[in-house]
């Protein structure tokens, strides 16, 4: 019979990253992704396909400059996009005859009623299915700008993706975007890639 043993927690820190945009209109828009942690963690069921952690991450916008339009609007978001090598949610047959499944899926707990924009709102988990070779993007908030700068950030949420063969890979993201009467800008700063 196949087993996967309990093993210890291990903990990441992420080197935090920022991208700096100058807008056509003269203002310059900065995002930055800071204070990223992962925490592994060996999952509850203790079976070789599910991966459990806890990240933390934060992120920030500032508009800075003198434009010479005004700013309609600006948003902060962030979240990760999370990778499965293999899905084995249809089932794996092994040669002792054990057959494991049966969905792949990627659940991201967060508290109760935490708004995530627009008629969206997560309570209390975020679930979305992988496939092999896939890249699942979870947004986990968003927040607009007041005076020029916003940030938002969360502690120790967790990811669990299930009836997944072999790696696990994250990579956090936090996007700036802001809006003026005369141009549109977006930019994303990206986490370096970590293993669940």
């Amino acid at each position: 019979m196949l087993s996967a043993g309990q093993g210890t927690a291990s903990a990441d820190t992420v080197a935090d990253k920022a991208r700096v945009v100058d807008t056509d209109d003269g203002w310059t828009l900065t995002v930055t992704k800071t204070a990223e942690t992962l925490d592994r963690y060996p999952n509850l069921a203790a079976t070789m396909f599910t991966r459990e952690g806890f990240v933390s991450l934060k992120a920030i916008a500032e508009i800075s400059g003198k434009g010479n339009k005004p700013v309609n609007a600006a948003v902060v978001s962030f979240g990760y996009q999370i990778g499965c090598q293999i899905d084995v949610s249809s089932g794996l047959t092994t040669s002792l005859g054990a057959s494991f499944g049966p969905n792949a899926s990627l659940n991201i707990s967060y508290p109760p009623s935490v708004s995530l924009g627009v008629n969206a709102s997560v309570s209390p988990n975020v679930s979305t299915t992988l496939k092999p070779g896939s890249i699942a993007t979870v947004e986990f908030g968003k927040k607009a700008l007041a005076s020029g700068r916003a940030s938002i950030a969360m502690d120790q949420v967790e990811v669990k993706v299930d009836a997944c063969m072999g790696p696990v890979s994250l990579r956090s993201f936090a996007t700036a975007t802001m809006s003026t009467p005369t141009a549109d800008n977006t930019t994303t700063a990206y986490g370096d890639p970590i293993w669940l």
